[in-house]
């Protein structure tokens, strides 16, 4: 008879420590007697606990301030696609591929990153947009994107390798064997918006980064503008 009290009692406990936004409702309606009218300032008081977190988002490691950060990681290389797209749609250089390939790649980023701040939100969370990783930031030299041609696909495979890695990270950091460390919706969200994706862009720009690389060598230097020029035409095709 002990061992069954005990054990209501202690399932009484956990009931009442997930009741966190039951409790704070209770409160505020017990501190008047018409907790419930509009013009009572207790109605109109935040509940703090009534939200959307749960689990250890945001509680306990990083995994919160490091999807925030990965979200403004998105916007910043977002932008840098696109100063490159511009760069090769200009009357100079002329390169409508590699402007369309740069293009899709700012959108595709930009679209990720709006996804993330969703997700955020999702979570019960608020978007900070000044939010860095704390993780040893990438050296990178100062962004140009007057660039030529084949340095510009070895930066964006480089970029591509930095977010896949930046997700490898988080998705780590979510799934820590720990008790206080554990979040599998979102490694489970990671590995299907952004982990696939990632290791396809990163083979996708290997392989424009090698082709292009076999199109200067085999041209021997003779006729350089006639190899970029057809490799152009291919990613206008391809993309």
């Amino acid at each position: 008879m002990k061992v069954v009290l005990g054990l209501f009692a202690w399932m009484l406990v956990g009931a009442l420590a997930l009741d966190e936004c039951y409790q704070d409702v209770s409160l505020d309606c017990s501190q008047a007697s018409e907790g419930l009218r509009q013009d009572n300032p207790v109605r109109r008081m935040p509940l703090q606990r009534c939200n959307a977190k749960y689990a250890e988002y945001g509680r306990h490691g990083n995994v919160a301030t490091e999807l925030q950060a990965y979200a403004n990681l998105h916007l910043e290389r977002s932008f840098e696609y696109l100063l490159s797209a511009s760069f090769f749609n200009n009357y100079q250089t002329n390169r409508a591929g590699f402007s369309k390939l740069f293009k899709k790649l700012s959108d595709d980023t930009w679209a990720k990153s709006i996804d993330i701040i969703k997700h955020v939100t999702l979570r019960g969370d608020e978007m900070n947009f000044a939010q860095r990783s704390t993780q040893k930031p990438v050296e990178r030299r100062n962004f140009t994107a007057e660039v030529h041609e084949l340095e510009s696909l070895a930066k964006a495979l480089d970029t591509e390798k930095e977010l896949a890695e930046r997700a490898f990270y988080i998705h780590r950091e979510a799934t820590r064997n720990s008790p206080h460390m554990h979040d599998p919706e979102i490694a489970q969200y990671l590995e299907e918006e952004f982990i696939e994706y990632q290791a396809k862009n990163v083979r996708d720009l290997a392989g424009h980064t090698s082709d292009l690389k076999k199109f200067i060598t085999a041209n021997n230097g003779q006729d350089l503008s006639l190899a970029l020029y057809l490799f152009d035409e291919y990613l206008q095709k391809a993309i």
